[in-house]
């Protein structure tokens, strides 16, 4: 079931343009995840941290397609795709989103994230890593 919603999630996100979220004025609308995102992640168990970039894609009204890639150890490059469901608004305009999958190398891997119209910051786990990705709008 989930390789089937990914692939789904793949073939949409790449038909998908950012230009459908903007606002009249051209500007992101608060909380829409959708678009580039630049920044570093930092692993609270280790220490290991690193550049980190992801490109958010709408599925659905309620699931985003999240590809992120970066580097460990700052040489072994890494690619990764989830889904991300949305699990609500905060009274400020950030999205919420939560994911949920298993990663071949850190298992059962999940992520909170709060969005807004500049950030992206999601906090993940997985039986081997706890840490965070910051990341801002490109």
């Amino acid at each position: 079931m989930h390789a089937k919603r990914g692939l789904v999630a793949i073939a949409v996100c790449s038909v998908f343009t950012l230009s459908a979220h903007l606002n009249a004025d051209g500007t992101v609308a608060p909380g829409d995840p959708c678009g580039c995102w630049c920044g570093e992640w930092c692993s609270y168990t280790n220490g290991h941290h690193g550049a980190i970039k992801a490109r958010v894609c709408q599925v659905d009204a309620c699931t985003y397609c999240v590809h992120y890639s970066g580097r460990f150890l700052g040489i072994l490059p890494f690619a990764y795709s989830a889904p991300m469901t949305v699990t609500g608004t905060t009274p400020d305009g950030k999205t919420l989103l939560y994911s949920q999958s298993n990663s071949p190398i850190l298992g059962q891997f999940t992520a909170n994230a709060e969005v807004t119209a500049c950030n992206f910051t999601a906090c993940y786990s997985s039986c081997k890593d706890q840490g965070q990705f910051v990341m801002t709008r490109q």
